[in-house]
């Protein structure tokens, strides 16, 4: 059932205790007192970043609209800003660790955990999400309500201007790198029409104007060899009907005629088939000739397609490039600036004390309530009566001796003064006093 019972027990309880239940309280005060001084206070400062909707936007289709992407440019941003040179020059200039021991690792690690940029996403329509944002908010928490609000604003400045000059640097490098494409182009158009005319002016006779011309030629050429053969034929088969016995002179006279004649015609078909065998050769080259002319020509017409295309991506990146200069696309704009905070977002120190006194008298009346458990002593009549069924005759109070009372007095004195002086100890170890 428990030692404690009535409200007799109860007060009697809290009457021998008390001195128990006072220590430990003050000690649990104490404690919570140390625990708050120790507890650091820290502020958080925000700045808010509005993003704007370009007034003129410029896409790869020409269509005038480009997709967003100003979330993938707010984290390559973020990126830079949380890098660890960036981070370690932030903290030389606001000497955010001046004269703690802190290796540098562990400092860029503090500082992403005190620093953040999160992103507000823009209210669309339906349950589609293009990834467009309508705010950023900057934070940073410090010890210093001063200086969180101080870094705040410089790391939402810097935002601000690492957007502009990477838009901005995008277009000026879209517009080199296209000009100098198109330049190139230029060029290599021009080197392949000097190399496609020489290669004409080389092979003029294997062109297919010349091959056509070459082909009636031959036609011709052929034409006259047959009519030449049958002249031939005709002369030798004349030649062959004279009388070589013949002594008259008309008909020697003749047969020597018909030798020239046939001497001078296979003479005549032997040149003709001369220039039949080169023309033969010229239009057997003609092919290969046409077919180099041919990817010669194929080229030049994907080098120009290829210069067209430059072109119309100059022309859209010198466009960007007004747009960024005249600041008309998409951008940052410091909408509210970082305040310096009055008030801290850790654990405030009042809790911290009140959390150390309540604990201290918990614990108090459960040392206590244990005491009682440890030496369950029946100190009335009633729990005599209550415990062992037997009702006493008689009870006799007890009385405590004089110097009992003082050595415990003592005891209590010096513990208390031992309590005292261990907490100054550490105060004084802890910096706090």
């Amino acid at each position: 059932m428990g030692p404690i019972q009535t409200l007799h027990e109860l007060i009697s309880w809290l009457t021998r205790r008390w001195q128990v239940i006072v220590a430990i309280t003050a000690l649990g005060a104490v404690v919570g007192l140390v625990m708050a001084m120790r507890t650091e206070r820290v502020y958080s400062a925000s700045a808010v970043i509005q993003v704007i909707n370009p007034v003129v936007a410029v896409g790869e289709d020409g269509t005038g609209v480009t997709p967003p992407d100003v979330t993938r440019r707010v984290q390559i941003i973020e990126q830079r800003l949380m890098s660890r040179e960036a981070l370690l020059d932030l903290a030389d200039r606001f000497d955010l660790f001046a004269g703690a021991a802190i290796r540098p690792a562990e400092q860029v690690a503090m500082m992403r955990e005190a620093f953040s940029i999160s992103a507000i996403a823009a209210a669309q329509q339906g349950f589609s999400r293009d990834g467009s944002l309508s705010a950023l908010i900057v934070s940073a928490s410090n010890g210093e309500p001063q200086l969180a609000a101080a870094i705040a604003n410089d790391l939402a400045d810097a935002l601000v201007r690492e957007s502009v000059s990477d838009r901005q640097s995008d277009a000026r490098q879209a517009l080199e790198f296209f000009s100098a494409e198109e330049a190139r182009l230029e060029v290599g158009i021009a080197d392949l029409e000097t190399r496609i005319a020489t290669y004409r002016s080389e092979n003029e006779a294997f062109l297919p104007a010349a091959v056509a011309i070459q082909r009636a030629e031959r036609g011709r050429l052929a034409d006259d060899l047959l009519q030449i053969q049958q002249e031939i034929s005709a002369r030798r088969n004349e030649l062959a009907g004279q009388d070589s016995s013949s002594q008259r002179v008309v008909m020697r006279r003749r047969a020597t005629q018909l030798t020239d004649e046939i001497e001078q015609l296979t003479q005549q078909a032997g040149v003709i088939n001369t220039r039949i065998g080169e023309i033969q050769a010229a239009l057997q080259a003609a092919p290969a000739i046409e077919q180099q002319l041919i990817a010669l020509n194929r080229r030049m017409e994907q080098l120009q397609t290829q210069l067209t295309t430059a072109a119309d991506r100059r022309r859209e990146a010198e466009l960007s490039s007004r747009i960024e200069v005249d600041q008309q696309s998409e951008r940052f704009e410091l909408l509210e600036r970082a305040l310096v905070p009055e008030y801290p977002i850790s654990t405030s120190r009042k809790k911290v004390a009140l959390i150390g006194l309540i604990a201290g008298i918990g614990l108090g009346l459960f040392v206590a309530y244990a005491m009682e458990w440890l030496k369950p002593v029946m100190r009335s009549a009633q729990r005599v009566e209550r415990d062992l069924q037997l009702r006493p005759v008689i009870s006799i109070p007890y009385t405590m001796p004089v110097q009992e009372r003082r050595r415990r007095r003592m005891i209590w004195g010096a513990g208390l003064a031992i309590l005292i002086a261990g907490v100054a100890v550490a105060g004084v170890a802890m910096g706090l006093f």
